[in-house]
């Protein structure tokens, strides 16, 4: 059910008195304030207030136990609540047929050790894959346009069994390994993930091939910075969590990364995990020192924190420690 209902400022007439707060919804910082107590007058400096802040993106929301008292009390008829309301009956639709798919699988138990030693014998990780998809399809649509476009990208690109979509998996379950629960923080890192090498696509293709010279190369280094002026151009607009990550995926704590060389303080905890996936998948692949080898070992060895033959351990070490009990954890929907 819809707790909070969308509603226009115009729908409220100056000098007149409510018997229910009128709520503002900051869709940046993802919190919710009274923006008009019940029983206060709608004032003209409230009116230009509540103008200014809708040109830049404040969202109106009406408690749904007033839902009677809104009626009465505006005028305004049902059906042009629930015409501005539109998008989430929408989407709450076509997540209950999604639920009805995918929310059993979601909820299997999946034994993480056993799951990755099998993709490493078979080299094939969709049935991890199709695991994580299963969460991820169950997240709320209606919450905001940038959760049902990644849900929506998830759906159809979590079909494939390609290094990107397993850098995104990997990423996503190591940060719940990590007590990331919040699904919007869920889908930044799935999506930043999924696209932070896209800039790469501007270097030829037979650089990108040859790892070990491409990462010599000054062009390179910039590469995460190409990623978001392309994605700047596709017609969406990605939040800020997104392109942060992406911007930030070669830091180190120690500086010694890029673009930026910025220290670990001043770097997203989630930036970092996807950094390490990165590592992780491009070691055991053989791209980093040639010799591959099997992803349990991998992240055994960046358990270990051990700098050697290729490994980089420049990582928070809350964040390596979490790799000792990772793969022991069974693989369920849960909160943290």
């Amino acid at each position: 059910m819809l707790k909070f209902y969308k509603i226009k400022d115009t729908f409220f007439q100056l000098d007149s008195v409510y018997s229910f707060n009128i709520y503002m919804f900051h869709k940046e910082s993802s919190q919710r304030i009274v923006s008009l107590q019940a029983k206060s007058p709608v004032t003209e400096e409230y009116i230009v207030n509540w103008k200014d802040l809708v040109e830049r993106g404040a969202i109106f929301q009406l408690y749904h136990e007033d839902l009677h008292a809104f009626y009465h009390e505006t005028g305004i008829a049902e059906s042009e609540l629930m015409q501005e309301n539109e998008f989430y009956f929408r989407m709450n639709k076509l997540q209950e047929d999604r639920i009805s798919t995918y929310k059993i699988k979601s909820e299997e138990k999946f034994l993480l050790k056993t799951a990755f030693a099998k993709a490493s014998e078979t080299d094939n990780f969709l049935p991890i894959i199709d695991k994580v998809k299963s969460e991820i399809l169950c997240f709320p649509l209606y919450e905001s346009p940038f959760m049902s476009t990644a849900i929506e990208i998830v759906d159809k690109v979590f079909a494939r069994d390609i290094m990107p979509v397993r850098a995104s998996v990997l990423s996503y379950l190591i940060a719940k390994q990590n007590s990331i629960s919040e699904e919007e923080k869920l889908c930044e890192i799935v999506i930043a993930a999924l696209l932070k090498d896209i800039g790469l696509c501007l270097f030829q293709s037979g650089s990108v091939l040859d790892f070990q010279n491409l990462r010599g190369e000054e062009s390179y280094l910039k590469h995460p910075m190409i990623s978001i002026f392309i994605l700047s151009k596709v017609g969406f607009e990605f939040p800020k969590g997104v392109k942060r990550l992406v911007l930030e995926h070669h830091e180190q704590t120690n500086s010694s990364g890029f673009p930026r060389k910025k220290k670990e303080e001043y770097i997203d905890y989630s930036s970092f995990i996807i950094n390490m996936v990165d590592q992780i998948l491009m070691y055991s692949c053989g791209k980093i020192n040639g010799r591959k080898l099997e992803l349990i070992k991998t992240i055994e060895l960046f358990h270990k924190g051990v700098s050697s033959d290729g490994i980089n351990v420049n990582f928070p070490s809350r964040l390596l420690e979490s790799l000792d009990t990772f793969l022991l954890n069974e693989l369920e929907k849960k909160g943290g």
